[in-house]
């Protein structure tokens, strides 16, 4: 017999219920650490049955997946947002929401997300924080020329931009001028200049670190052979598409990335909105700023974003976002086929879905 097993997570305590066709639930409240869990799920193991639990997306939810997979015959990952449209109840509580899992899973119709093994999810979280830095550093930046314009240094005395070597010694030179209250701003500025050299030492390591990554992966120069792509879109969308075969369509591989309209639709009525934006965000933002550059060295790409903007400025951004979905959807298919970009085949594809 099966038994199906919801765990509600809390920072100290975890609310497990288990459903077992036929039984009466059964509630056990116990210390949230990893011994207390295991302890509770091969006690539910030892009479034969199998056992599959779930518990909802989390920070920790790769480190709980890869201590407790040995224990249980499935472990599922619940997208709490799409459980509770499923699952509709006026009343929350954590028991509730422990057997809410167990319950949705007992039917199959409990919401997960996929969950890669941990090398991926490692890859992952240094994208994301390369990203942070690249954040953080503009941030640095932006603050600096504020406090120099706010002392008058609308420009930097030499020749250049902001950041040439010349213009930075000429900044850190008031980094040593604190006399008064009215020369506080060189403190100020002194900070900063150290937090971008700071923010810039840490943004070459981690960018050593993931292009030596991605050269070894196999699926790096086929997607690099794509005009206007470059290792950071390929590296973002290499970690999150994971495994390619486990998506069935190009529709179902460009919805992950959030690229796809929402759907209004009632009767005869038909309405298609703004791309939905779910999934991971730093696939957006990458394979949007590459489908600039794409469009620029690529004939096919560049006459179908024409296609799109159908000579009117005010759809430009429409436009760029058209053809960031193909992008995805080409990349999909040099995924699974193994070739290189094709521009005639590209143009032809192009030409059909016109």
């Amino acid at each position: 017999m099966d038994k199906y097993i919801g765990f509600d997570i809390d920072c100290k305590e975890v609310v497990a219920c288990v459903v077992e066709n036929g039984k009466k639930d059964i509630y056990r409240t116990f210390s949230a650490d990893i011994d207390s869990m295991r302890k509770f799920l091969m006690e539910q193991k030892r009479s034969g049955d199998r056992v599959e639990m779930a518990f909802e997306i989390s920070g920790e939810a790769g480190f709980i997946y890869d201590s407790l997979i040995d224990c249980v015959d499935e472990i599922k990952v619940a997208n709490p947002t799409k459980t509770t449209w499923i699952y509709r109840t006026s009343k929350k509580n954590d028991r509730i929401d422990a057997r809410k899992m167990a319950v949705l899973m007992s039917i199959d119709e409990l919401p997960c997300v996929y969950m890669p093994n941990k090398e991926v999810r490692l890859w992952r979280q240094s994208i994301l924080h390369r990203q942070k830095i690249v954040r953080n550093k503009v941030k640095a930046k932006n603050q600096i020329r504020a406090v120099l314009k706010s002392q008058g240094y609308k420009k930097p005395e030499n020749s250049g931009g902001w950041w040439t070597k010349v213009n930075r010694l000429w900044m850190r030179q008031f980094s040593g001028e604190i006399i008064g209250a009215d020369t506080l701003w060189c403190l100020q500025l002194g900070n900063l200049l150290d937090e971008l050299e700071l923010l810039e030492m840490q943004l070459v390591r981690v960018t050593k670190y993931l292009d030596d990554y991605l050269a070894k992966h196999p699926g790096s120069k086929l997607l690099m052979s794509t005009p206007g792509v470059g290792p950071r879109t390929t590296e973002s969308v290499l970690a999150y598409t994971d495994d390619v075969s486990r998506f069935n369509n190009f529709k179902q591989y460009c919805s992950y990335f959030g690229m796809t309209p929402k759907l209004d639709e009632s009767g005869s009525t038909r309405r298609l909105g703004h791309i939905s934006k779910h999934g991971p965000s730093v696939v957006r933002c990458m394979i949007c700023e590459s489908s600039w550059i794409a469009i620029r060295k690529s004939k096919a790409l560049k006459g179908f974003y024409e296609r799109v903007k159908c000579g009117q400025d005010g759809r430009k951004k429409i436009a760029i976002v058209a053809v960031a979905r193909k992008l995805l959807s080409i990349m999909r298919a040099m995924l699974i086929s193994g070739e290189m970009f094709n521009e005639g085949l590209v143009n032809e594809m192009l030409k059909q879905a016109a």
